[in-house]
Order: C-alpha cells, then sequence, then structure tokens
C-alpha cells in the first residue's frame, strides 16, 4: 500500500521521513541513516540545486569494505532525491 510521505525537519539540515530514515543536509555531502546505519553521500550543492554523485552511494560507514545491492542502491537514490527535491532543489544524479 502507498502512504504520502511526510517530512519534519529536526534541528539544522536534518530531514526525517515517516518511512524509518533522515538525510542530514551538509556543506558537500549528505548523511543518509536507516535502520541505525549511515552512509555519507557527496554532493555539489549551491543555488537551488544539487548533483548527487552516484558512485558515492554504494557502502555503509559503518562496513566499507562491502558494496550494498542494486535494489538498495536505487531506494537510497530515490529517498535522498526525495528529500532534496522537497527542499525545493534541482537535482540530478551523475
Amino acid at each position: 500500500m502507498f502512504r504520502k510521505r511526510k517530512w519534519y525537519e529536526r534541528g539544522r539540515g536534518r530531514i526525517e521521513s515517516d518511512e524509518g530514515f533522515s538525510v542530514f543536509v551538509g556543506r558537500d555531502a549528505v548523511t543518509y541513516r536507516e535502520d541505525g546505519r549511515e552512509m555519507t553521500i557527496t554532493v555539489d550543492s549551491g543555488a537551488g540545486r544539487a548533483v548527487v554523485f552516484k558512485a558515492s552511494i554504494g557502502r555503509w560507514d559503518d562496513d566499507p569494505a562491502r558494496l550494498v545491492d542494486d535494489e538498495t542502491r536505487t531506494r537510497i537514490q530515490n529517498n535522498v532525491g526525495s528529500v532534496l527535491e522537497w527542499l525545493g532543489w534541482n537535482v540530478r544524479f551523475q
């Protein structure tokens, strides 16, 4: 069943979803959190736009030796893109 995503801003730069993940928006990266894990993703942002580097969506910070599977990578990419668009940014994945 599809649920409409709700977003909550918690403190400076941290956006939480009712679907169990959060994104902290920093200067040159975003930190994606889900199920007690974190992934740092490289982003070039400014002037209402964000370029997310897909190659940086691949390894959890606590297990850098292991790549995530394609389904996980796609889910994280979609979630991060949705948050950045919700912030009003033009998002591009490179």
